[in-house]
């Protein structure tokens, strides 16, 4: 119901053509929905007021940004005022722009003719249309949605598009052309990444999309096209949109300016662009519509498939970490499958979505999982995370907990054991947490281990062949 009757103009009115497109345009489209936007406009003769009109443009444009030049040398450009124009943005507009003038409405047989007297009051579900004739009753039509048709006089100053209007000074000549700068909001972009991982899973066939959306009424056609990423947009909204793969995950902080509290990075974070991503060719982005577009492709990325169990969970009661021999005996049997690969490019990687699938014998793909992956620079590396691992498990059993010395010392020990049900021999890294104190030795270990990348941890690699399981055990002196 809302733009019904600009439909109804375009059908009445005689004599609307569409506007000269640019000559180039460029867009600087923001993942936040907002744009810089550089055009050249050839520019036509002022017209019987005086004014020089130039578009078309998008609606949402903002005025303040305008920033206009001569193409030519030598041509001069003083702009003395200049008004933003759109008669035909929405219904109100429209009456608002034919207030007092005559129009012709008409439902089934019947038509009601007559200056426009009150503009109607658009709030309304059902808004009423006053007309007046000199020497007759005034008429209003309870609802003017109810109408067939509404049928507007033609008029030749009627901002039928998005329109600048200048007044320049007194005595110029327009320049022929001019070089146009604005900012612009509806435009927004985001990226998605397509994994292909190859049989030898050493390897990943990379391409890189992006969806361009165009929520203007504007279209910009053969342009060319630059990604920013503002700061804000490294980190997740704070309510991710449905399907999102970080709407599971909590969102980054960081002490706030008080020091005694935490705030959302997003929130702290600024709107300057932090990186940039040409699209490689123009494109044409349709008015009020979405186009998905090629960013870049790799046809081998080298990456490192790893098996991580870290099994430690605790259970939900409020437990001594000294006296109470339970704490942590509770476990997980997933064993996690993360992808570790480094961008060895020239070229950066937006942040995005992150699909992983597998090539069959059939030629089929087999999806594997998903995640996000943050904005990638060159020679920067990245950790995706798949979810469980198929065929493989893991079992953590505690299997002594004795005071060395009371209230000083603690031993504890543990029995890991990982099963492999695949057809292949695999590498599982095991991640054990010392959770009971910040003083801990290693007193006794059947496998090696290294120290893990979280504080107050190690790190176990064990080979399980295909089909097979494989134990090891280890124990840790507390001391307090």
């Amino acid at each position: 119901m809302k733009h019904v009757l600009r439909i109804f103009l375009f059908l009445l009115l005689p004599g609307i053509a569409s506007a000269a497109q640019p000559r180039s345009v460029a867009l600087v489209i923001q993942e936040n929905g907002h744009a810089q936007i550089s055009e050249t406009h050839d520019v036509e003769p002022s017209g019987p007021d005086g004014l020089v009109r130039i578009g078309p443009l998008p609606e949402t444009l903002l005025p303040a940004s305008v920033n206009a030049v001569p193409v030519e040398r030598g041509e001069t450009l003083d702009i003395v005022a200049q008004r933003f124009v759109y008669d035909l943005l929405d219904d109100e507009a429209l009456f608002r722009a034919y207030r007092g003038n005559a129009l012709v409405c008409r439902k089934g047989d019947a038509t009601f003719a007559g200056r426009l007297a009150v503009l109607p009051d658009f709030s309304r579900s059902a808004p009423s249309l006053t007309l007046e004739n000199e020497g007759q009753p005034i008429r209003v039509i309870p609802d003017l949605y109810a109408l067939d048709s509404i049928e507007f006089p033609a008029r030749a100053n009627l901002a039928r598009q998005p329109t600048l209007a200048w007044q320049i000074a007194a005595g110029q000549t327009p320049p022929v052309a001019v070089q146009l700068n604005y900012a612009a909001a509806g435009l927004s972009w985001s990226a998605s990444h397509e994994a292909i991982l190859s049989d030898d899973a050493r390897s990943i066939a990379l391409s890189t999309r992006v969806q361009l959306r165009n929520q203007t009424r504007r279209d910009f056609a053969n342009a060319r096209i630059r990604l920013a990423l503002s700061e804000k947009g490294l980190f997740a909204p704070l309510v991710p949109a449905p399907g999102d793969p970080r709407a599971a995950r909590p969102p980054a902080l960081r002490y706030a300016a008080d020091g005694t509290s935490w705030t959302p990075e997003r929130a702290e974070a600024s709107a300057a662009i932090v990186a940039t991503y040409d699209l490689p060719q123009p494109l044409t982005l349709p008015a009020d519509s979405d186009v998905h577009a090629g960013l870049s492709s790799a046809a081998a990325i080298p990456v490192e498939t790893r098996y991580i169990y870290d099994g430690v969970r605790f259970d939900r009661y409020q437990r001594n970490r000294r006296t109470d021999w339970n704490l942590g005996t509770e476990s997980a049997t997933v064993v996690q499958t993360r992808l570790a690969f480094k961008n060895d490019r020239s070229a950066a990687l937006p942040p995005g979505e992150f699909r992983v699938l597998r090539g069959s014998a059939d030629q089929t793909l087999e999806w594997i999982g998903s995640d996000w992956l943050p904005a990638l620079r060159p020679g920067e590396s990245a950790v995706i995370e798949l979810g469980p691992s198929a065929g493989l498990s893991g079992r953590r059993l505690r299997t002594a907990y004795a005071d060395v010395v009371p209230l000083e010392s603690a031993d504890e020990s543990f029995e890991i054991t990982l099963e492999n049900q695949t057809p292949s021999d695999q590498t599982i890294t095991v991640v054990e947490h010392f959770y009971r104190g910040e003083r801990h030795e290693i007193t006794a270990a059947s496998a090696e281990y290294v120290p893990g990348a979280d504080p107050h941890s190690i790190q176990f690699s064990i080979p399980v062949k295909a089909g097979a399981s494989q134990s090891f055990t280890y124990t840790v002196r507390y001391t307090w």
